[in-house]
């Protein structure tokens, strides 16, 4: 599972349709073991929120952040564990691709995404940081 912390995808057209068809699967297991909610993250989503939110994000179209070690080769979205429980989204971008808005344009579209996948994902500026923190829906 590609989280934004790997290096570039080698066959992103088969990359587009792996994700698709995992984020199907997904959907059919919650309308499976969630009848009353299936608009809301399944209990292995819940288990498993870095995976569950960086499969959300690339199925719904957001880019992920690829690196060659320590660099940022193509801009997008970081996902990872939040101290607090959640997870957090970071924008990353490659050297001289920085927004003006420190990547606030960006979180905005993936936090809105992110509503539509079932997770309530809340724009955070530290400084000048700006991040998402992302946890399940709640019915």
């Amino acid at each position: 599972m590609r989280t934004g912390h790997e290096p570039p995808e080698r066959d992103p057209e088969a990359r587009a349709r792996q994700v698709a068809q995992a984020w199907e699967s997904l959907l059919q297991i919650r309308r499976l073991v969630q009848t009353d909610h299936p608009d809301l993250p399944a209990p292995w989503e819940q288990a498993q929120p870095v995976r569950a939110v960086a499969l959300a994000v690339e199925a719904f179209g957001v880019p992920l952040c690829a690196v060659d070690g320590d660099v940022v080769v193509e801009s997008g979205a970081a996902v990872e564990t939040e101290n607090r429980g959640g997870v957090r989204v970071l924008w990353r971008y490659r050297r001289g691709h920085r927004a003006v808005d420190a990547g606030e344009a960006d979180l905005a579209a993936a936090a809105e995404l992110l509503g539509q996948a079932g997770w309530d994902a809340l724009l955070y500026r530290a400084g000048p940081r700006r991040f998402l923190l992302a946890e399940p829906g709640r019915p």
